[in-house]
């Protein structure tokens, strides 16, 4: 039983599909399906129940899903174990991050690790949510710092989430807005006569919007769509606009110049920062070196 059969069974049980199993496991449908039932063949039992277009789960592959999480995790453990024997001293890490967390997490996160690892060299690829998603599901990213939406961490069965902190989402308006010097929280309703300028769909953000905009039957139809965090801040400080982000993304500086940050109360949406990597992964040493680093400069940054 190796990882490769049990990751395939886990695609294959999300998706209930073999085909959208094996788009995500990057590999042919006819290769994943063998693996399947050779992993069938060795437990003794079927998994799935097949049918024309998809695949069911059969009593004994619903038991089998907690099992095979675990295998992966303890055989992740050791593996992790075996890393951190090797030489700390150096290294190569690929890390992806979101433009938002390059400018506030990361610098100070950077300089705690370098303390720890000097000789390391570290490869920022700094872009939206999910190019930056599909390249740490594919290996090309070792570690992912992202901007998470709730449905992306509701099922993620191929990545480990780690949860840095959570935000809401805000209005944010320059001084001159009528709403700025209330500072109150604000009702989605709101939204509905700003005029927006927003992120484009590279970020998880414009998704949320969209899908909020159509719960309400309403047309999201921004006066600007851009791709880069502190552009969009600096267009709404000179007014005229308003934008919705998580509130932590406006700085103190920013707060002293007069823009506002107003919670949108009738929300439910939580965003969340993470760090993201494969679960089937072996973190090097330098990889849960930055792990530890960026976690401890939340700490310091958002204590409690």
């Amino acid at each position: 039983m190796d990882a490769q059969k049990l990751t395939y069974f886990l695609a294959a049980a999300h998706t209930q599909n073999f085909r959208k199993a094996a788009e995500l496991c990057y590999v042919a449908q006819p290769v994943l399906s063998r693996q399947i039932a050779a992993l069938e063949q060795e437990l003794g039992v079927e998994l799935f129940t097949r049918q024309s277009r998809r695949v069911s789960l059969t009593p004994a592959g619903t038991a089998f899903i907690a099992h095979a999480r675990d295998i992966l995790e303890r055989m992740q453990t050791a593996r992790q174990s075996m890393a951190s024997r090797r030489d700390q001293a150096g290294g190569v890490l690929n890390v992806g991050c979101i433009e938002p967390l390059s400018d506030t997490l990361l610098p100070p996160a950077f300089a705690l690790f370098q303390q720890r690892f000097p000789a390391a060299r570290v490869n920022v690829t700094v872009s939206g949510t999910e190019e930056l998603f599909g390249l740490v599901e594919a290996g090309k990213l070792e570690l992912g710092l992202f901007g998470l939406a709730p449905e992306r961490l509701r099922s993620q069965p191929f990545l480990v989430v780690h949860e840095l902190y959570r935000d809401r989402l805000a209005l944010l308006v320059a001084a001159d807005h009528p709403l700025a010097r209330a500072e109150r929280p604000v009702g989605v309703e709101q939204l509905f006569v700003e005029r927006l300028a927003l992120l484009n769909q590279r970020f998880a953000m414009r998704r949320i919007l969209e899908r909020i905009f159509a719960q309400h039957s309403r047309e999201l139809n921004p006066v600007l769509n851009i791709d880069n965090v502190a552009t969009l801040k600096l267009i709404v400080q000179h007014g005229g606009v308003s934008t919705v982000l998580p509130q932590s993304l406006l700085s103190p500086a920013e707060r002293q110049s007069g823009m506002a940050a107003l919670p949108i109360h009738d929300l439910p949406d939580i965003f969340t920062f993470a760090l993201v990597y494969r679960r089937e992964a072996t973190l090097s040493a330098v990889a849960e070196g930055f792990i530890t680093a960026v976690t401890e400069s939340v700490a310091i940054a958002r204590p409690g």
